[in-house]
């Protein structure tokens, strides 16, 4: 089921990638799992993509890039384990009922934006844009700006059916909490998710809601207080949510911002199987 994508690894080296970025090219990174809803004891591939408006293609797991590559379930954590190159990333054998959690942290990457449309074109459509309203009034430059990005992933899986289990954090340094069990409908359908930046609430931040009939429209919902949005998510299918912090750099790190990009995927079960 395997292949090997040795020479994207090699790709993935260079330090720094100088694009003129739109918000076309302004991609996601998500787990997508081969199935949300394996059986007991089942192998699932574990897929890397990366893409825009949940439509993306495989990628593979580059040790050097590898930050942290963890399942989570209800008796703990453990190692995912990968090679490589490999794509999918990995296979991994479920052998507990209940929620699992599957996640990948990435090492910082570096892009440089060639010019200050390109930078606040992408800021605007991660609802950022007080960074280059603030960008300008300080009079920074407005070429070349250089920005430091990681990427944080994190996937739901329901093993042998039911909604039992919950999500929690698990330490990433932007996480996407799901409050609610995303295999378990309420009656009103509503379901909560609360993004954390460094384990704490991060108020007034823009999540991008993605349902996989509708990519090109995603939901915008901006956090309130308590780093919380609900939304109606009665539709079967499969769910990818997004967000982003960014933050000016320190002068150590040689770049003039950093951030971190968070992902959740799930499945929201079909009326046939609740």
């Amino acid at each position: 089921m395997r292949r090997k994508l040795r020479q994207l690894g090699v790709l993935a080296l260079s330090p720094v990638l100088v694009l003129c970025f739109t918000p076309a090219q302004a991609h996601e990174f998500w787990i997508d799992p081969v199935t949300f809803t394996p059986a007991v004891s089942a192998s699932v591939p574990i897929v890397f993509r990366i893409g825009s408006n949940f439509r993306g293609d495989t990628y593979p797991f580059v040790r050097s890039l590898d930050r942290g590559f963890k399942l989570v379930t209800a008796r703990g954590d453990q190692p995912v384990k990968a090679v490589d190159g490999d794509d999918p990333a990995s296979e991994i054998k479920l052998r507990e009922r209940g929620l699992a959690a599957i996640w990948h942290r990435r090492a910082p990457e570096t892009v440089v934006f060639e010019t200050m449309a390109a930078f606040e074109e992408t800021l605007i459509d991660e609802g950022l844009e007080a960074i280059g309203i603030a960008h300008r009034a300080a009079g920074r430059s407005l070429v070349k700006i250089k920005e430091s990005f990681a990427r944080c992933a994190k996937a739901l899986l329901q093993v042998g059916g039911g909604d039992q289990g919950a999500d929690r954090p698990v330490g990433l340094p932007l996480e996407l909490v799901a409050e609610t069990n995303p295999y378990s409908l309420q009656a009103d359908g509503k379901q909560s998710i609360r993004l954390l930046f460094g384990g704490a609430p991060l108020s007034d931040a823009l999540v991008k809601v993605f349902h996989q009939s509708d990519g090109e429209n995603p939901l915008r919902i901006r956090t309130d207080k308590d780093g919380r949005v609900t939304f109606d998510a009665t539709r079967a299918g499969e769910y990818l949510i997004s967000a982003v912090h960014m933050r000016i750099a320190r002068p150590a790190e040689g770049v003039d911002y950093a951030s971190q990009w968070a992902t959740l995927t799930f499945k929201r079960p079909s009326p046939a199987s609740r």
